[in-house]
């Protein structure tokens, strides 16, 4: 065989085992998302009332660089406008981003644990989230209407996550929760009675209407158990979407209760007893002028102060945006027109019996309508849960209708 004829099958197998060599040790382009960690942190209830619910952000960390904390719970807690705004329920927040260092230093320096839900995203998942916070973080972009139990900082992670698994987490958000929207908060805020009674108290009928995991996840924790359940395709199959779970700060500080405490008991016994008083020192009023003041000055003191508090619960279903204190059946117990009552307990202090007449009239209706609070559970989609609040005004109501008819009763003439 002639030689040159042997060259060009020899130069042509040298030319392809080189190709073979070059593609295998050619680099592979990196496909934009792959060198990114994407986290979802949840930060423990700190000290302040406004942090007793705990936070939660995303965490986009790229290879050997800092990461950085899209955080959708920022507002200005200097603002002239805070409280007024609040109110109103068009309290503004916005989504602020934030260096992993800074953030993780903050909140272990107030004694906050901090949990990171590394994510089993794809390269363009990543990719796709990061550009989205990116854009969503843009000044034009960032602010949102803060609704505490709709649209907080949490429902803000919770979307954005689930935007790019494809309704994943909402899929598995689809399973009835443990508790409600009420139950969920008492239970956040059951080591301070204020904000407790408080939100006791303001909620309306909303927070009492079965919810699903999906909604649940206005709590971080809860999204954090949310995010744990939820199950993504790999391909072949399905995987978890939490890929690895890291307690990068442990706080020292007691867990939350599992349920929120019952203080009806409570509630019911101070009742009955500011009840009692009240009965007693109408009748010691025929007799004793001071207690006829005190009776007085109790008159005024219960009758504006739980007419006020009616007045506010009114005002909050009629001239502001927060719907889940709209149709609150606590009206009933602390109706608004028993603010009233602060004129004629006055009178009731002076003995004047006309003031006593009128102030024993108004408190008829009064327990007449903490009476009716009874009633309407019996009635379809108006059973809110708010036994403690009937259970202490019931008793003032009626002993403040005996205490008056006591004072105001006409003394039996002598016989002659």
């Amino acid at each position: 065989m002639n030689s040159s004829n042997l060259l060009v099958p020899r130069f042509a197998a040298t030319v392809a085992v080189f190709l073979a060599i070059t593609a295998v040790a050619a680099p592979v382009r990196a496909e934009p998302g792959d060198d990114l960690t994407v986290s979802v942190l949840t930060f423990g209830p700190g000290d302040h009332p406004f942090f007793k619910f705990g936070h939660n952000a995303i965490l986009v960390q790229a290879t050997n660089s800092q990461g950085w904390a899209y955080n959708f719970g920022t507002f200005a807690f200097d603002s002239p406008a805070l409280i007024p705004k609040f109110l109103r329920g068009r309290f503004k927040y916005w989504l602020s981003v934030s260096s992993m260092e800074d953030v993780l230093e903050s909140y272990a320096a107030a004694n906050r644990s901090i949990l990171a839900q590394e994510l089993d995203l794809s390269a363009g998942q990543k990719w796709a989230l990061w550009r989205a916070l990116r854009e969503n973080a843009r000044p034009e972009n960032r602010e949102y209407l803060y609704d505490y139990f709709r649209d907080n900082c949490s429902t803000r992670v919770r979307d954005a996550v689930d935007r790019v698994v494809e309704g994943g987490v909402r899929k598995a958000g689809q399973v009835a929760a443990t508790g409600t929207f009420r139950s969920d908060a008492l239970r956040m805020v059951a080591d301070l009675w204020p904000e407790y009674v408080g939100i006791y108290l303001g909620l309306g009928r909303a927070a009492d209407v079965p919810i699903n995991r999906w909604e649940e996840a206005f709590l971080p924790e809860r999204l954090a158990d949310l995010l744990r359940s939820v199950r993504v395709p790999d391909g072949t199959g399905e995987k978890n979407l939490v890929k690895a779970e890291r307690v990068m700060h442990q706080a020292r500080r007691p867990e939350k209760p599992a349920a929120p405490p019952s203080w009806g008991v409570y509630f019911l016994l101070l009742g009955l007893a500011l009840g009692a008083a009240l009965a007693l020192l109408g009748r010691l009023a025929r007799r004793i002028v001071a207690a006829r003041v005190i009776l007085g000055c109790a008159v005024s003191g219960v009758g504006g102060s739980f007419g006020l508090l009616g007045l506010i619960m009114l005002l909050l279903w009629t001239c502001t945006d927060h719907r889940i204190a709209y149709a609150n059946a606590n009206i009933l117990q602390f109706a608004p027109w028993a603010t009233v009552l602060f004129g004629y307990g006055i009178g009731v202090a002076l003995g004047r019996p006309r003031a006593t007449r009128r102030a024993r009239a108004l408190v008829l209706s009064l327990a007449a309508g903490s009476l009716a609070g009874i009633l309407c559970k019996m009635l379809p989609g108006a059973n809110q849960d708010n036994w403690p609040f009937i259970l202490l005004c019931l008793p003032i109501w009626f002993g403040l209708l005996r205490g008056l008819s006591e004072l105001g009763r006409v003394p039996k003439q002598a016989p002659l």
